[in-house]
Order: structure tokens, then C-alpha cells, then sequence
């Protein structure tokens, strides 16, 4: 028979090619199977009404049977099935019972909805509403970075309390859970932490030294990302930050006028790295660990923070109509402290490279 099925097992959150091919999401497992133009989701009982009225337009929604295994069984059974086509990250129990009941499982080596790379408008707008919700949860942050006094010791007070890492994450948090985001991992790293560019942060604040804020909120409602980055001093930012910074800024900017239709993403980032060179900002590794600018310029964001296109020193395919990039250039130094600053690129139809992010750039608060 040979004919085939994709296959996807999962949640929506975790496994977003279902929440993408079926329109619904949950927070338990339930799976997805297509075949050519034939799309069908299989849901628990307690999830079937709901699923009903949010797939999208031509996905049969059935209840699922006592297992996993069965109800791919009925629905392969109806559909003349026998060949399952399952991304990588497919478990690997349940491709062994498959196997054991006759299927064929092959494992996709290309993703199975390239599609998502390029967004619809109504994916971009999506993109937009999270991407504010971020900017409002930033702009918190700088509020209560402005309200806080510097103590004799250059700690920062807010509320007659120190002002750590964990109380300013929580007030960017909350800001953003009041407009429907999920919030996880906000970065909130002061000091020396910025280093880290995934250091999320902790411990009291200090005046003089930037705080990297890094803002990456999932709508509760449609599963879009939004992302930002500013880097922000209270106080006096050393002469060699303050240069950085204004590297860093140049550096984007620059980057921004490179994004357009046919450009190469590694050619993209060659050209931020040069200016952050230009300005005496070189990149390496000694006994203090990784400096510079050691990650890449940007990524695509979607229903996932982190996909396609890459703005890598690897990716040598040209951008095409669609994406939407970060643009997000750093400098680390484990001695001094990091700078990075994150704005989000829509590449529409026209060629144009729009940039969405509205968030202004002020270093010194």
C-alpha cells in the first residue's frame, strides 16, 4: 500500500508544528495526522468541543480511543495508511508500538511545514502583540530603575528595599501577564552577569553597570512570540560601555539596511561584526572565558522564539520575502559587563525590511 501520513504527538506548546498544521493547542497530549489534503486531530473528551470550534477549516476533529496507538490504527485503517512520516523529536515508545502494529515510521530529515518560515500578515500582526506587550514590560523596568535612589555602597534601593534581579524581573512579568503573555526567563542581568547573554540575573542591582533587559513573551491566546532587548546604566556608565553601547547601537542599524530580499545572512553578520572591529571591539577567548560578539545576529521568531531564518556566520541561504528576524548585535566582556540590543525585522512582499519594534533606545535612565 506505501501510502503516507505525517504524524505529531504532543502539546501545543512544546510541539508547535501541531498548534501550526491544526490551529488548536492544549496543554495535554493529543495528535495530528495528514495525508495530501486530508488533516485530522484526535483529542481527549475533555478537550473535543473546544477543539471543534478553534481547528482550523478542514481538520476533521475525532475523540481519541483508549491509546495513542489506537487511534492512529482507526484513522490509518479509514485513510488506507501504512507509511508515518514523524519529526525527530517524535517519543520513542510510541514509534516502537507503531512499529510493532505494521506501520513504517520514517523520520522527517527536512521540517515538515517549512512553510512557517514566512509569515502571513495575520501572523505578523500576532508577532506585533507580543512584541508590544514586551516593550510595555521593558519600559516598567526602566520605571522602576528611574524610581530607584543608589545607596552609599552604589547599590540600588527601590522601595526602601535592594532592588534585585528577581524583584525587576517580577515587575516586567507582571506587566506583561496583564496583557495575556506568558512570561519565562525574562533577563534581567546587572553587572557582570550581562556577560552571560542567557544569565536571566540575580542579586541586588548596581549603579554604573549595565543591565541587560531581554524580553521574550508567548501569548497565552495565539502561541506568538515576541523578543527585545535593551541595556540600560543608572548611574555613571564607565567611558569603555559607553563606547560599546554606541557600537553595539551602530551596529544594528547598520544590519537593518542589509536585510532584504536575496541578502545572505552570513554576509549580514559579517557586517555587524566588522563595525563592532572597527571600534576597537574584537572577538576571542582567554582565561576569563568567550568576549566580544560570539553568537549570531539574529534568528526568525514565530510560534517558536528561536527558528528560521538564521542571521548566523552559517547560514549562506538568501532571505526571502516574509521572514520575520531579530537584529540583536552584543558585546561581552566577563570584566566589564554586556550590551545587546534587539530589535524585530518584518522582510514584507515589497522587499522592505519594517521594523516593528517601537521600544526607544536610551542607555543612561
Amino acid at each position: 500500500m506505501n501510502k503516507k501520513a505525517i504524524l505529531l504527538v504532543g502539546d501545543g506548546v512544546s510541539v508547535t508544528d501541531l498548534r501550526y498544521a491544526s490551529g488548536f493547542s492544549a496543554p495535554d497530549d493529543f495528535l495530528f495526522m495528514q495525508s495530501g489534503t486530508r488533516k485530522c486531530c484526535a483529542v481527549s473528551a475533555l478537550e473535543y468541543n473546544r477543539a471543534v470550534t478553534s481547528a482550523l477549516p478542514g481538520v476533521e476533529v475525532r475523540r481519541t480511543h483508549s491509546s495513542h496507538l489506537e487511534t492512529v490504527k482507526t484513522i490509518a485503517a479509514d485513510w488506507g495508511v501504512d507509511t508515518l512520516t514523524v519529526p525527530g523529536s517524535f517519543p520513542v515508545g510510541l514509534a516502537e508500538k507503531l512499529k510493532g502494529a505494521g506501520f513504517t515510521i520514517e523520520i522527517a530529515e527536512q521540517p515538515l511545514y517549512p512553510e512557517r518560515e514566512f509569515k502571513k500578515i495575520s501572523e505578523v500582526q500576532k508577532i506585533i502583540v507580543s512584541l508590544r506587550a514586551a516593550e510595555a514590560g521593558c519600559r516598567r523596568a526602566i520605571e522602576v530603575l528611574k524610581e530607584s535612589d543608589i545607596a552609599p555602597d552604589r547599590t540600588l534601593v527601590w522601595g526602601n528595599a535592594p532592588l534585585t534581579s528577581e524583584i525587576l524581573r517580577a515587575e516586567v512579568d507582571c506587566t506583561m501577564l496583564r496583557l495575556g503573555m506568558i512570561a519565562v526567563d525574562t533577563i534581567c542581568a546587572g553587572g557582570l552577569q550581562g556577560a552571560q547573554p542567557h544569565n536571566t540575573g540575580s542579586g541586588v542591582l548596581l549603579a554604573d553597570y549595565p543591565v541587560v533587559l531581554d524580553i521574550f513573551p508567548r501569548s497565552a491566546a495565539t502561541g506568538y512570540w515576541g523578543d527585545l532587548t535593551r541595556t540600560v546604566v543608572k548611574g555613571t556608565p564607565s567611558d569603555f560601555m559607553r563606547r560599546a553601547y554606541d557600537a553595539v547601537l551602530e551596529a544594528r542599524e547598520f544590519a537593518k539596511s542589509c536585510i532584504k530580499i536575496g541578502a545572505i545572512p552570513s554576509e549580514i553578520h559579517k557586517c555587524a561584526e566588522n563595525i563592532l572591529a572597527k571600534h576597537g571591539f574584537s572577538t576571542g577567548c582567554d582565561e576569563k572565558g568567550d568576549y566580544g560578539f560570539f553568537h549570531g545576529l539574529g534568528h526568525g521568531v514565530g510560534l517558536d522564539i528561536h527558528e528560521g531564518p538564521r542571521l548566523s556566520p552559517r547560514n549562506s541561504e538568501p532571505l526571502k520575502a516574509g521572514v520575520v528576524v531579530t537584529d540583536e548585535p552584543g558585546l561581552y566582556y566577563p570584566d566589564q559587563g554586556g550590551i545587546r540590543l534587539e530589535d524585530m525585522i518584518y522582510l514584507n512582499d515589497e522587499g522592505k525590511a519594517v521594523t516593528l519594534t517601537e521600544m526607544e533606545d536610551q542607555f543612561v535612565i
